[in-house]
């Protein structure tokens, strides 16, 4: 009838002791340290099979825009279409014979212009806007049968680095980075074309872009500073790279 339970082996346990159901945390410790080992083991054991294979694809990409805005314009003014351009790296693992992921870091530079109706026939430039943005695009890239063409498509998501608008007939340029949003996420669709040029490969491509994301600031300031508070970045690019298969 008492309070302690006496154990076969003739030691006391109190009621409030409670049984061991987890190792102890040095325990646990003790036994994942070969786990870090373990995964670096099978990495290094796996990327030889992959490379072997040629699935991997690493090179650079660069080319030529023409993007305009679309939403919210000034009062009597409409966006007009401006060139950039783009520049970086390119990333492809090959998920099977026809089906690559692609990756691809760039610095990207958009814009458009702002075209005044100022009473003739056709609407006047009179000012600039710049976007510079590091981007990174992520898409899924279907090859044909013999890799000769391919299409694509996914996001791009891009970072503001700067934005400025220049004034064209007074020649001044004033940073409006406060008015537009650090963020844009871009859908993409493009076409291209594969040469063989051993041990490399050149690739030619024609993309699309439409932004998912309003990028106007939509704040006081902004409406003070007569910039539009609702608008997105449309374009087309050409692209051309070269591929290393590692």
């Amino acid at each position: 009838m008492g309070g302690i339970d006496t154990a076969s082996s003739g030691s006391a346990r109190m009621p409030g002791d409670l049984p061991v159901l987890f190792p102890s945390y040095s325990t646990l410790k003790t036994a994942m340290r070969p786990l870090p080992i373990s995964v670096a083991v099978v990495i290094l054991a796996l990327s030889p099979v992959a490379l072997a294979q040629g699935r991997f694809f690493l090179g650079a990409t660069g080319g030529v825009s023409r993007t305009s805005l679309s939403g919210d314009a000034p009062d009597k003014a409409s966006y007009t279409s401006r060139t950039g351009f783009s520049v970086g790296l390119t990333g492809e693992y090959a998920l099977t014979d026809d089906i690559r992921l692609c990756v691809q870091p760039m610095f990207a530079r958009r814009g458009t212009g702002v075209a005044f109706d100022v009473g003739e026939e056709d609407p006047r430039d009179s000012l600039e806007l710049t976007l510079d943005y590091v981007t990174t695009s992520v898409m899924a890239r279907f090859m044909s049968p013999k890799g000769a063409w391919f299409v694509n498509g996914g996001l791009d998501c891009g970072f503001l680095l700067d934005a400025s608008m220049r004034d064209v007939n007074a020649g001044g340029t004033v940073e409006v980075k406060e008015f537009v949003n650090g963020l844009d996420l871009m859908m993409i669709l493009g076409a291209g074309a594969v040469v063989d040029v051993s041990p490399a490969f050149l690739t030619f491509e024609i993309r699309y872009s439409q932004g998912l994301l309003n990028i106007g600031a939509n704040n006081g300031s902004a409406t003070a500073a007569g910039m539009p508070v609702r608008f997105r970045s449309s374009g087309f690019q050409l692209l051309a790279g070269v591929l290393f298969p590692l």
